[in-house]
């Protein structure tokens, strides 16, 4: 197995998520790790918040925090570990986070090799107590009288004290020390408290201060979508919505949904969305905290690319620019037109919401007819009684419908030349025998 650990050593007060900083509550800051954890898990299936008792207590007592990822099983999906650790540092750095990686067969020694600044890490166990040997005691996760012990019995590197028998360093400074050792070389294994994705996603964060600015909001929503991305990507999952909950003092949350076209797991998208709808949200009231919720997982729509991914990629790029449209608008404010199974022309069209996928229950398209009848791209909001055309071009086309609903039609519909030798769509009623235009062509 590869353990890599991601260090962590400022994360008390970087998770102090609000504009002004501050003091960060426990609670709010073992939130924020979670949350940085199911973030992880798009990485890799085993991560961990710990790595033991002792080294857990370690970082505490140094008001920072820690995870562990197995990344062995992650190779063949994100190459090499080099590969992998540059994409990992390219997501974390815009979280605002302070960190340094290492990796190492063992998680206490990936620990180690982080606190060192070794990124290049250790591949075996061999290669691993090469790195060690020359490092400082003080990079050991013991209690500080044990390091003052070493010392004072003149040793001053880890090379020195791992070869020592485990039953003399278990004699002198118990069973736990001797049991790190052993863990940190890999001579025992050390079990792993790893992190298990929930049923639905939900991630919260409280700020010191209260927030009156929406656009104060957008860093701290950063880190929860980061969140929501690896919550979905370790689940091979997608939400096609997820509910933005501003909290306030006494007084009920602000709910804003947050929709999408269709299915997607990119926080970037995620954050581009939610920052066009606060740019359109009056605060009732001053935010003291923030959650996002997303209950409804789906299918992720996997498009295949074409040979130069032209098509794919700008279908993608209109449809996002269709849902930032709707945050910012309103959902009903960005429509597109589609079909509607009635013959009657006035109602063979229908609004619906902006998407470029087809959706279930959608009408499939019509098989190609050898001699459609022509129609006009431009229909008058209602036919317009005219004289009968002095020149008819084409027709009639007879379309009689809408007898079970109560507006039935019986018309012939022609082609006509209009004065100055515009194109016009106009019909004969059959039952009143007057003439109408219906339609123009540009």
């Amino acid at each position: 197995m590869q353990w890599l650990c991601i260090l962590l050593p400022r994360f008390a007060l970087e998770a102090a998520a609000g504009p002004a900083g501050g003091a960060h509550s426990e609670s709010g800051t073992r939130s924020a790790l979670a949350t940085l954890a199911l973030w992880a898990l798009q990485w890799s299936s085993q991560v961990s918040e710990r790595a033991g008792s002792d080294d857990a207590q370690c970082i505490a007592a140094a008001h920072g925090a820690a995870l562990w990822l197995e990344i062995g099983a992650s190779r063949a999906l994100f190459g090499d570990h080099a590969a992998l650790r540059a994409r990992l540092a390219a997501e974390l750095g815009p979280l605002g986070y302070e960190f340094r990686l290492g990796s190492a067969p063992t998680p206490q020694g990936a620990t180690i090799l982080a606190r060192a600044g070794l990124a290049g890490g250790a591949l075996t166990r061999a290669q691993l107590l090469r790195q060690l040997a020359p490092l400082p005691l003080g990079l050991l996760s013991l209690p500080d009288e044990q390091l003052a012990a070493l010392h004072a019995a003149g040793l001053r590197r880890i090379g020195e004290l791992l070869p020592l028998p485990a039953a003399a360093i278990a004699r002198r400074f118990g069973p736990a020390a001797s049991l790190y050792l052993q863990r940190l070389r890999g001579a025992a294994r050390e079990p792993q408290h790893c992190v298990r994705p929930p049923a639905r996603f939900t991630s919260r964060c409280e700020f010191p201060d209260a927030i009156g600015d929406a656009t104060a909001l957008l860093f701290p929503l950063q880190r929860l979508l980061a969140g929501l991305q690896g919550y979905l990507r370790s689940l091979d999952r997608a939400v096609q919505r997820y509910t933005l909950c501003l909290e306030h003092h006494r007084a009920a949350a602000t709910r804003l949904a947050i929709g999408l076209a269709r299915p997607g797991r990119d926080a970037v998208q995620f954050l581009a969305l939610a920052r066009e709808r606060l740019a359109a949200t009056a605060l009732a009231a001053p935010v003291h905290g923030l959650r996002v919720e997303a209950d409804e997982l789906l299918q992720p729509l996997i498009l295949q690319d074409d040979l130069f991914a032209c098509a794919t990629q700008q279908a993608g790029q209109l449809q996002h620019s269709l849902d930032r449209l709707a945050a910012r608008l309103g959902r009903d404010a960005v429509r597109t037109l589609d079909r509607s199974a009635d013959h009657r022309p006035e109602r063979a069209w229908r609004l619906c919401a902006a998407r470029l996928t087809a959706q279930p229950g959608a009408l499939p398209a019509p098989p190609p007819v050898a001699q459609a009848p022509d129609r006009p791209c431009w229909l008058l909001p209602e036919p317009r009684r005219i004289d009968m055309p002095r020149e008819l071009l084409a027709g009639p086309e007879r379309i009689e419908s809408g007898w079970w609903d109560g507006a039935d039609i019986a018309r012939d519909y022609y082609l006509a030349r209009g004065e100055h030798g515009a194109q016009l769509w106009v019909y004969n009623d059959l039952r009143s025998g007057a003439w109408c235009l219906h339609g123009l062509w540009a």
